[in-house]
């Protein structure tokens, strides 16, 4: 046992009588290591969500604490579990955190999911897969297992072309970027044979088609092949349980090299994670039937903190930037009677929603001169609550662009705002 001097055991006394405990305060400025490593598990079988835990300082079971989910942006998407935490560190503050000790849930978006890809050289997202650009414009057959990724039931096939990283006419003789998928069958387990028959997708049958960006898509005249030109993304119905022996069969053929495409079953979000599956820069979009498998797996990780800690149910908050903003607005939106307030920052909404959210109090922010997500999407979703009769706040920063979130989280009036929010 160590033997402490008399005046040391003054200081310890005197930090005992300061703190309350042996844990130490936050310092005034908090850093990344003040955020617990952690991780949320997918009861499907995806990969787990990483996310990073604040605790408040001096935890005490006997109290009830606020907790507060943050959704960051898409530059900070990825897998280093830090990244996501640097706008949010405001909030973790001393200055912030002596007035409204709470915990800070912030999970990390995965910048993209393995799936069946095809990738130009330079590409490492999966090697396997790496290799059609020594056979451009030849036919090249694939076979994918499919439950190696998320088993379950499926209902949609996806295909994916990405002229974007190539100029349009890149390939050789000059022809437009273009992915040309065929045979696309799947089956369980070896090789399919008559005991074991494959279901093959006959394109020209799907009545019901999905499409995203300004590309064309040419159906085979049997029925069993696409081609997609330009970028383009579509979604052809597709009903099917993947299980663990699952497999995807499925030839190729691009004109170009260094583009990418891609093919997989049911989720965009097997090739662009996001909090909520939009397109940031349309003037409008409809919130999707289902959340994205980060967003699933966020509200998860939101719900084991509040399982594990002592929290305060009515003071559950949430706030969000850019993709972010995005996400806030869809997790109100599915929990509608949860959230004791949002802070969407220069995010979009499905106004159709506005009627289902409307009790829930709102402080919204964006840039007056944000060219990355359209100013309009916050101004129009506010009216919209309005005429709802909801109870919402709007700021808008003239001549602001993207970055509307530092101004926004560096000012202790929106934390006043949003901790003095309680759920009815």
């Amino acid at each position: 046992m160590p033997v402490f001097s008399r005046r040391a055991l003054i200081v310890i006394a005197a930090a005992l009588a300061v703190n309350g405990s042996t844990c130490p305060a936050w310092a005034a400025d908090a850093t990344v290591k003040d955020f617990e490593v952690r991780e949320q598990k997918d009861e499907r079988g995806g990969a787990p969500l990483p996310y990073r835990l604040f605790k408040p300082a001096n935890y005490d079971p006997a109290r009830k604490y606020p907790v507060v989910l943050f959704l960051h942006g898409a530059g900070e998407r990825g897998s280093d579990n830090a990244a996501q935490v640097r706008h949010i560190l405001p909030l973790a503050k001393e200055a912030i955190q002596k007035d409204n000790p709470c915990f800070i849930v912030a999970p990390q978006c995965p910048m993209d999911r393995k799936a069946f890809q095809v990738w130009g050289s330079g590409k490492s997202h999966d090697p396997t897969y790496n290799d059609y650009e020594g056979s451009a414009s030849t036919w090249k057959k694939y076979t994918i297992e499919l439950g190696k990724g998320a088993v379950g039931a499926k209902t949609r096939l996806l295909l994916v072309n990405q002229p974007e990283r190539r100029p349009a006419g890149d390939a050789s003789g000059g022809a437009p970027v273009s992915s040309s998928f065929r045979n696309v069958r799947v089956y369980e387990g070896g090789e399919a044979d008559k005991s074991n028959p494959p279901v093959t997708i006959d394109f020209a049958k799907s009545k019901s088609v999905a499409k995203s960006g300004n590309g064309k898509l040419e159906v085979s005249e049997d029925g069993r092949g696409v081609t997609l030109t330009h970028g383009l993304v579509i979604k052809f119905p597709f009903e099917y349980t993947v299980t663990p022996k699952s497999v995807l069969e499925v030839e190729f053929m691009s004109a170009s090299k260094g583009s990418a495409h891609a093919i997989g079953l049911d989720t965009d979000d097997q090739v662009d994670y996001r909090w909520t599956q939009v397109d940031w820069g349309a003037r409008t979009h409809t919130m999707p039937k289902e959340p994205s498998t980060p967003m699933r797996l966020a509200l998860a990780a939101l719900d084991q903190v509040r399982k594990e800690f002592s929290t305060d149910e009515k003071r559950v908050y949430i706030t969000g930037l850019s993709m972010g903003g995005y996400g806030t607005w869809d997790a109100i939106a599915r929990r509608p009677d949860f959230f004791a307030a949002a802070v969407p920052i220069c995010g979009g909404a499905d106004e159709k929603t506005a009627e289902a959210i409307k009790g829930v109090p709102i402080w919204v922010f964006h840039g007056g001169a944000d060219k990355v997500v359209p100013t309009e999407r916050s101004r129009n979703m506010v009216e919209a609550l309005k005429k709802a009769g909801g109870e919402v706040k709007y700021t808008e920063y003239p001549g602001v662009g993207h970055d509307s979130w530092s101004k926004t989280y560096a000012d202790p009036e929106v934390w006043r705002w949003m901790f003095g929010q309680v759920r009815k």
